[in-house]
Formats: structure tokens, sequence, C-alpha cells
């Protein structure tokens, strides 16, 4: 989106300044591998390495600490001197198992920064940047996460940046008594607002790292890909970014991913009594960690989205299905084996009996026509079937909605299905662990290897398996992610994954989504090839958007 002129200009003189102090800079550091940046705040310093200039733990709102939590982020305060941005800084407050690995050392509610990657040089053309949201069910995750490095795509001419926001009680609690603090009368969605800051100081100061502001891209996976959509559909962010990238869900799903303001002030009212306070000032006195406690019992994924006026005027389904969406392109897709059949049958055994009860349990009396579409006789087919159903019930059919309202716009869509069986994890990541901790890993490597199940294709977009030294890949994983990395440097660059490869790989033409056609999209593995959705496909996603929305 363009910047209005007076702005431009002042970006403009501010880069000319800024290449001038970059120059004298990376000179007068060289040796330790030490670069400085100015910034609207102040001085930043950070580390060179293999090529890319790396600034971790850059602060883009105050601390939301205090009288600020649950408040809207305030923007950050200007510091002297020169603060180091060397190191990733602590992680959003929240409660991760064996799953998440971080590479930020602390755990803290003082988390809104932001780390960015670049090898622009002085004098170069400003390159389009890539603004990364974790996923995590907004409970969990950062942007110090293996999987999320940005060196990789630094190396493609990307400026990239990822970020942190505040999950949880922290990030999505509502309360009436909250949305009497502000003249919008709104609470909840402080997580999606931080999102937003994080986008504006972006835009304000990413010309200083070599980033052009008018090419700014978000994307994400899971919830990353939820607040994508989000964005999509805010008037807040209107004109901040120039595309998107969805990968593997959106809100545009049936209503159990985003609350309406009463539900979710309800639920807050209930909360507060949970805490036994008496008021939001007492509340914002209780102890990060004894909050979090609190609000782990039950159901820790219970504070969502909210559609509260403010960030969210409306659905973010009635937004898309108006076209009143941001008209930007869009590249989205999903996983072939988005969730392990395990996972559908809660530990039970997978045979066609349980098949059956889980889908009554689950859809009433939509079940008999439900099951049409997901034929089971033997324990093979319920196994499919499982796995089948449960990722069209939680990813599958919000991303394809996502994709073809937002094609109904005539905005460009590229769709893909990731379909690369994922090798599973390496012998000695396995059993590096207590006993319990190598059952687990057992079990989890029994369900994930040969499929490609819900974020395995983060990684290979961003080309990073040599940063995820976890997993055992193989040649035929880095054809993959050569090829799949191409397609999102070209997309950030120019809104079209078609082009040049990036990694000296074939690239097969990717067709744009168009509602008015037979639909088409990319599966991408070995071989890359595509293809063109079934008419079964279609009709179990248009089964679930009546039995989600009685259409």
């Amino acid at each position: 989106m363009k910047i209005p002129r007076k702005k431009k200009f002042i970006l403009k003189f501010r880069v000319a300044l800024q290449t001038l102090f970059l120059l004298s800079s990376f000179s007068l550091f060289a040796q330790s591998a030490r670069v400085q940046v100015s910034v609207n705040e102040g001085l930043l310093e950070g580390r060179m390495k293999d090529g890319v200039y790396i600034f971790k733990g850059i602060p883009y709102a105050k601390p939301p600490v205090g009288n600020l939590r649950w408040r809207a982020p305030e923007p950050v305060a200007k510091w002297s001197g020169v603060r180091k941005a060397i190191d990733f800084s602590a992680r959003p407050v929240q409660k991760s198992g064996i799953l998440y690995e971080f590479r930020s050392e602390e755990m803290s509610e003082d988390c809104l920064y932001l780390n960015v990657w670049s090898t622009a040089k002085a004098n170069d053309q400003p390159q389009p940047v890539y603004m990364f949201i974790h996923g995590g069910s907004f409970i969990h995750g950062d942007g110090s996460q293996p999987a999320y490095d940005g060196a990789s795509m630094a190396k493609q001419g990307i400026v990239y940046v990822s970020i942190n926001y505040r999950l949880g009680v922290f990030g999505f609690l509502a309360h009436p008594d909250l949305g009497k603090e502000n003249k919008w009368g709104a609470s909840g969605n402080y997580g999606l607002l931080d999102q937003v800051a994080a986008i504006k100081w972006v835009r304000d100061n990413i010309a200083a790292f070599g980033g052009d502001p008018d090419r700014i891209i978000i994307g994400g996976e899971s919830v990353g890909a939820q607040s994508v959509s989000a964005h999509m559909a805010s008037p807040l962010s209107k004109g901040l970014f120039a595309a998107a990238i969805a990968q593997s869900s959106s809100l545009l799903d049936s209503r159990r991913l985003i609350k309406s303001k009463k539900a979710s002030e309800k639920m807050g009212i209930d909360f507060a009594a949970l805490t036994k306070s008496t008021s939001i000032a007492a509340m914002r006195q209780i102890d990060e960690k004894r909050l979090l406690k609190i609000a782990s019992k039950g159901d820790p994924r219970r504070f969502k989205p909210t559609v509260d006026g403010y960030f969210l005027n409306q659905f973010p389904i009635d937004v898309f299905q108006a076209g009143n969406q941001a008209k930007v392109p869009l590249l989205v897709g999903w996983n072939a084996d988005e969730v392990p059949a395990l996972a559908f049958y809660r530990l039970r055994r997978i045979n066609p009996e349980n098949f059956r009860e889980r889908v009554n349990k689950i859809y009433g009396e939509d079940a008999q026509e439900l099951l049409k579409y997901y034929p089971v006789k033997t324990k093979a087919e319920a196994k499919i079937a499982g796995s089948k159903l449960g990722s069209d019930w939680l990813i599958n059919y919000g991303t394809w909605q996502l994709a073809e309202l937002h094609a109904k716009s005539k905005a460009p869509v590229y769709r893909y299905l990731f379909d690369q069986p994922h090798p599973g994890l390496t012998s000695k990541t396995i059993n590096d662990g207590n006993f319990f901790q190598v059952i687990l890993k057992k079990l989890i490597n029994k369900a994930i290897t040969g499929s490609a199940f819900h974020a395995a294709e983060i990684e290979y977009a961003l080309g990073n398996l040599e940063v995820q030294g976890n997993y055992a890949w193989k040649p035929g994983d880095y054809l993959v992610s050569k090829q799949m990395q191409s397609y999102f440097v070209n997309f950030i660059r120019t809104g079209n994954p078609n082009g040049e490869s990036q990694n000296q790989t074939d690239l097969v033409n990717w067709p744009q989504l168009r509602s008015t056609q037979t639909n088409r999209f990319l599966r991408i593995g070995l071989p890359s090839k595509v293809e063109t959705e079934a008419d079964t496909t279609k009709n179990r996603y248009l089964l679930l958007q009546k039995i989600s929305f009685g259409e």
C-alpha cells in the first residue's frame, strides 16, 4: 500500500541520513562484526553473521506491565546512547511443553519485541519486507523459535521480521470494565493490537535496515494465519501491508475460533471471579506466574479473538462475504495431513466403530450425511478418514474458505497443498531426555514420520532445514525446501509466486485461483505439480460450511 507523499519524502530523507550512518558504522565495526542502525527511538547495535545483519529484541511498544496490562500497546519511549540488540527478548508468558523449542532464555510480560534479519547494503535498492506471525493456539510460541529464523530469507534479498505478541489471558482477556477504560468501549484482542503496533513500527523504521516500507508482506502459520485473516478484515490494519501469506488456518471458520463481544466479556467476568479479585486494578496486581496458573486451569485456549467493535467490527466471515476485506494478493494453503488420526481418536483405538462414534459425538444429527464423504470399512480406512476429517474440521475448511472468498474479490490468490512426507526426529533427539520424555517423543515421532502434519511446512518455506537440526532431513527435503522458498520469495517480491527460482531449481507454473473457473492449486512435494480440486473435496467443505453456518 502506498504511503502519503509527505511521509514518503520524510522517509526518503531519513534513508539518506541512515545510508551515511550505515557506511560509517559498517566500516567502524567491521572487525568485531558489530553494526549499528538509527531508528526513531535511538541507536541499535546488532551483529553480523555469515553476511547477515541480525538485530534481536528490538522494542516496538512500551512494556505492557502494571497499569498497562490489558491495555492497547503504547509507543515505545526513546532511549539515549546505544541499545544492544544482540539477544532475543523474553518470550510472552506461557505454559509450553517439550514440543516448543525457544532460543529466548526468559519469559516475561515485558515481551513486545521484534527481530530483524537483513543483507541490505548501503546504496542498495530497498528490499521487500516479510513480517512473520508465529502460531501456537494464541497461548504458545515466540519469534525466537528456530523454525522462524530469518537468515535464509535475508540471503534471498528479503528483510525478514519475526515478532512477539501477548498470549492467552494477557493477550485476549475481555471484560466490560476494561472497555470502560477507553473511548471505543473495547477490550480483548490485545495480542492482535500488538501485531498492528509491530507492523506500524516496521513501516516507520524498516528503511533503516534496507527494507521498503511500501512493500511489507504479513504472513503466519496456524493462529498466525488466523491473525493474517483478522488483519485483512480489520479497519485498523487497512493500508499497512501489500500482500499476505496464510498457512494452515483462518478465522473464516466456525465461530468457535472467534467470540462475540458479549460472550468474551461474560467469560472475562467468570475469569475475574476465579481470581477472587474485586476490580480490574486488583487483577493487575496479580503476579504474572500466578495469573498464568489460574488461566491454565480448565481450558487454557478459551481466550480468543473477539468482535470487539474496534479491531474487528464484524466477524471476519461477514467481512469477506461482503467483499470488504483488504484486496491484497494472497498466498494460502494447508498440509495434506494436518491432524494425525491419533489426535482425532483421542488416543482410543483406531477402527470403524470408534470413527462413527466420534463423528456422531461431534456432529450429532448431521453425522449421517457427513459419513457419506468419509466411508470407512477397515482399520486402514478408519485411520485415513480420522486424519482427513480431523484436518478438514480444524484446519482445512477455514483455509479453503479464505481462499474461495478472497478469490471472489478478484484479488490474486495462489493456493497450495503441502504434501512432502516428513522424515521425523533424529535418534539423538528422541533419546535426549528422561524416560517419560523419550517415550513421549517416540509416540510423537511415530505419528509424524511420513506425513505432512500441521506446521511441517514452515522450515521448508523459510529455508530453515539446517537451522532445525532435530529432524532427519533427506536430500529430497532440501529440494522441496528450495522450491517452496523460491515461490515464497517471488510472492513477497511481486505478489506472484511465479518467476525465476532463487535456488537454481525448476519451478512449476503456479496458476492463480479463480472463482469463476475450475479451481486449481499447487501440490508441493516430490514432484510439485498443479492439480484440480475434486468435486468430492469441495462438497466436503460445502457440507462443513452448511453445518457451521446453516448455509
